[in-house]
């Protein structure tokens, strides 16, 4: 039933005095180069212009969750001369016959007050109660604007999880992008084919240390692979499958669709089958394969540089002692990867044993291989120990792996911090795990739910829903190189401190808090964006075009055109690019407030867009982990 029409007046809702007189909705001057677009107008045939100050989940809400559009005044940064106060009623209208369905009043955000992330100030319009299936807006009558189009449903993010677990093959090298699998025109030809005949980075002049170190994922817009960076993607993937098996089927698009398992797992085994490729027969793993120097070619197909592996790296070899023996819990619940699960199983005690039988080598990586470093320092190294124990543990019940995962435990950054560090969650969801374990240890068990009970207490990790305007709070320091990870991270940690607390309506808070930054991702945020790419095919209205990635980017025909569903890096307030005498100018960025300290580019050196736009399997991967709970 639609509320009365009760007009209040601009005091009580805390608009300015010139909204009290009328109205306000002014698109200011022109945007810096870069930013992303301002989004406005009449994008979608026979519905009102569109404005990005109302934010909203571009994809949907489901049923029974909190919906609340978020109506937004910048008051400082690129976007400031936007000017916009919402009349004193809105609407939530019907898509296919514009009917209202609901209207209330909106709700100023801290009395008017300037959130100091974002540079803006707003409003708060709740239309939870809009429960009814179908397509919606939120409409302002007074200005005569919507905001983009969402959906209400059980299934409004199932596209969104495709799209997202898709760009994995497109990350695939050795493999053909071609239809059905590849949608055009994103499609293209094997590459990196040479990595069939890796050599020795020690010894490259000597065809005995080649190698078939083919396949895999490139690990983000380079084309190298480093098996520590894995543990940011095989653990959260892992942990998305178990959390919600339901939601992976066997329809996503890829080569193994079909086969009657999952293809998560089946996307995910392409990147083991290419990790156990990685170790050799005394258990060491290679530290790093890519190459040498950055004279890049392209189509990639034609990038024929010879490739590189090694050296063997204690910190390699204990994290993919902890990835094998996580997948072999997964994969060995499926009939038909019942002796694969065994492989894994091997592999990873193979692995463990090497580690515990060799000196540490934290330095492994010298750089003569581009890109990453992917050394891990000794206390880094203990971590991962304590991680690939409790896997183990729970892989195979031994002694030896139970009083490692209680000595080490307490090592890692969960339990080690003043609260449950998002940084390393991927790993650290273990610490769960081990609460289920028959072998674990009561006062350790006590101590893991104790920190993270205390954790969703602490205003510094889970406050309440209100101190952002956004409704997506991490702290400051979080704005850095990859700062969607600990925003996801956060949100699924608050999932994870969900199962652990008693009191139901802390549960329902945490949940709260969960899908408060799981909108962020999806348009909730001071950009106006969907921050995966190009996802105006599943629903979005404002996605980011631009990627840094040697396939999809700069200097290539998919430069604003890259496939759906690629997260990039995020809000960088560290962002350390330069004009220098290329065209358009960087330098505002870094001189926004924190959360829009970004730009929709791929410019390279010495714009240096990678620090904020390349994608990472480790981003891709934590945000499937959030998103995975919210999908019916």
């Amino acid at each position: 039933m639609r509320e009365p029409l009760v007009l209040l007046g601009a005091a009580v809702l805390g608009l300015s005095s010139c909204s009290a007189q009328g109205p306000l909705h002014r698109a200011g001057g022109a945007y810096p180069p870069f930013a992303v677009p301002r989004l406005a107008g009449q994008t979608v045939p026979g519905l009102p212009p569109v404005t990005g100050r109302i934010q909203v989940d571009q994809f949907g809400y489901l049923p029974d969750a909190a919906k609340v559009a978020v109506l937004s005044d910048p008051v400082q940064g690129y976007n400031a001369s936007d000017d916009y106060v919402p009349g004193p009623r809105l609407e939530v209208r019907r898509r296919s016959d514009g009917r209202a369905v609901f209207s209330g009043s909106p709700a100023p955000w801290k009395a008017g007050a300037t959130d100091p992330m974002s540079g803006d100030r707003g409003w708060w319009f709740d239309f939870s109660s809009v429960r009814e299936p179908g397509e919606y807006y939120v409409f302002d009558p007074a200005n005569g604007v919507r905001s983009p189009v969402f959906r209400v449903g059980d299934d409004v993010y199932r596209s969104v999880l495709r799209a997202a677990v898709r760009t994995y093959f497109y990350q695939r090298e050795a493999t053909p992008l071609q239809p059905p699998h590849a949608e055009r025109p994103w499609v293209g030809g094997p590459i990196l084919l040479q990595d069939g005949k890796a050599r020795s980075v020690l010894d490259r002049d000597n065809p005995r240390t080649e190698r078939d170190l083919s396949g895999g994922w490139m690990d983000a817009g380079d084309t190298n692979k480093y098996p520590p960076f894995n543990n940011d993607v095989v653990h959260p993937l892992l942990f998305a499958y178990r959390r919600n098996p339901k939601a992976f089927t066997d329809d996503f698009g890829i080569p193994e669709s079909g086969n009657g398992l999952p293809d998560l797992l089946d996307e995910l085994k392409f990147q083991l089958d290419w990790l156990l490729k990685m170790q050799e027969p005394d258990g060491g793993v290679w530290v790093k394969m890519g190459e040498i120097d950055y004279n890049g070619k392209y189509p990639l197909e034609q990038d024929d540089r010879p490739r590189y592996y090694g050296p063997k790296c204690t910190g390699a070899t204990i994290s993919v002692a902890g990835q094998f023996a996580h997948a072999a819990r997964v994969y060995g619940q499926f009939e038909p990867w019942r002796e694969y699960a065994r492989t894994l199983r091997e592999r990873a005690e193979r692995a463990w044993r090497y580690y515990q039988t060799h000196p540490k080598t934290p330095n492994s990586d010298d750089g003569t291989i581009k890109s990453g470093n992917a050394s891990r320092s000794v206390e880094d190294q203990q971590r991962i120990e304590a991680v690939a124990a409790i896997h183990l543990l729970a892989l195979t019940g031994k002694a030896e792996y139970a009083e490692a995962a209680k000595r080490l435990a307490p090592t890692t950054r969960q339990l080690s911090e003043g609260i449950w560090s998002p940084y390393e969650f991927g790993m650290g969801e273990a610490l769960l795990d081990y609460l289920e374990l028959p072998q674990a240890d009561p006062g350790l068990k006590e101590r893991i739910r104790r920190q993270l009970a205390a954790s969703a207490q602490s205003p510094q990790w889970a406050p309440p829903i209100t101190e952002d305007l956004y409704r997506a709070w991490v702290n400051s320091d979080s704005y850095h190189w990859g700062s969607v990870v600990p925003r996801a991270s956060f949100g699924y940690g608050a999932l994870c401190a969900a199962r652990v607390v008693q009191d139901r309506a802390e549960r329902d808070r945490l949940r709260e808090r969960a899908a408060g930054l799981l909108h962020w991702f999806h348009g909730v945020n001071p950009l106006s964006a969907c921050m995966l790419t190009n996802m105006g095919r599943h629903g979005a209205e404002l996605s980011v075009m631009r990627i840094w990635h040697a396939r999809w980017g700069f200097g290539t025909p998919f430069a604003d055109n890259p496939p759906p569903g690629y997260l990039v890096g995020g809000p960088n307030k560290s962002y350390g690019g330069t004009n220098g005498d290329r065209k358009g100018d960087v330098s505002w960025i870094s001189k926004q407030p924190p959360a829009k300290c970004y730009a929709d580019f791929n410019e390279p050196w010495p714009m240096n867009s990678w620090e904020i736009t390349e994608n990472s399997t480790g981003y891709q991967a934590n945000y499937i982990r959030l998103l995975a709970e919210f999908v019916r």
